[in-house]
């Protein structure tokens, strides 16, 4: 057991549906875990036509691409659901990324052999662009699959490098409505923080605003990466540590070392 995180009482963020595995893994530790969810994902569904025919038409040609991106587990949790539909066997063609190393396990659990740093292990968007095979991809398709909205840095690089980009946008990421309410009336000042993502990390600031909470701008915050550390802290976040990744290990890493200080 860390003795750091012994009766610590820890404020989770993650969607609902994702944090059952982290919880219990901080508890192990002999933390105290709350739960105050600022990311919802709401997939696509057929009802939105315009957006299914798009995902549709992609997912049809997904034997033309050469490169297969997945952002995330809930990438691969819908981009799987979507080719099993129209591919009983994928094609042979594609190669697979992950961002993130559950998300490369999350493909693995699909049948799928993601490709892998052999260096780091898990791969964050700098590191996946610093691939071999992705160095000179002129005139090759490559198939992202994310949320609306996410970061472009793996497709503006790509098409700079000559590749043929296409996003195949799954699912939203919105605030929970009660998100802030939740906030408001939640009774503790934790130890620490957690957030997985900067979107995650966008809606906690927006509902520390509005439950006006901002006295939490000082707790211990945890971040899934240098990139997310220094938004929250242009945010008003005054204790930020950085993991070097988002899976557990990382995140379990950085929150030790924080309240060990």
């Amino acid at each position: 057991m860390n003795t750091s995180l012994q009766d610590k009482r820890i404020l989770l963020t993650r969607p609902a549906h994702q944090s059952a595995g982290w919880q219990a893994l901080l508890a192990e530790q002999g933390a105290h875990c709350d739960s105050i969810p600022m990311l919802e994902i709401a997939p696509v569904t057929p009802d939105n036509q315009t957006e299914a025919q798009s995902i549709k038409s992609l997912i049809l040609d997904f034997d033309q691409f050469e490169h297969a991106i997945f952002v995330s587990q809930n990438a691969v949790r819908w981009g799987f659901d979507w080719l099993e539909n129209y591919w009983p066997q994928l094609p042979e063609g594609p190669r697979f990324y992950a961002i993130g190393a559950a998300t490369a396990d999350a493909i693995a659990d699909r049948g799928a052999l993601p490709e892998r740093d052999e260096a780091r292990g898990s791969m964050d968007s700098e590191a996946l662009l610093a691939l071999p095979a992705l160095q000179h991809p002129e005139g090759a398709r490559v198939i992202v699959f994310r949320g609306q909205g996410g970061r472009t840095l793996i497709g503006d690089t790509l098409r700079e490098r000559g590749a043929r980009v296409d996003y195949c946008e799954l699912y939203q990421r919105l605030l929970p409505a009660d998100a802030a309410t939740q906030l408001r009336d939640y009774p503790h000042t934790p130890d620490a923080i957690v957030v997985h993502s900067g979107e995650t990390l966008e809606n906690l600031h927006q509902s520390l605003q509005q439950s006006h909470r901002l006295t939490l701008l000082g707790v211990p915050l945890i971040c899934p990466s240098a990139r997310v550390a220094a938004q929250a802290r242009t945010l008003g976040f005054t204790r930020v540590t950085a993991a070097t990744n988002a899976g557990d290990t990382a995140m379990l890493t950085a929150m030790s070392e924080a309240l060990a200080a």
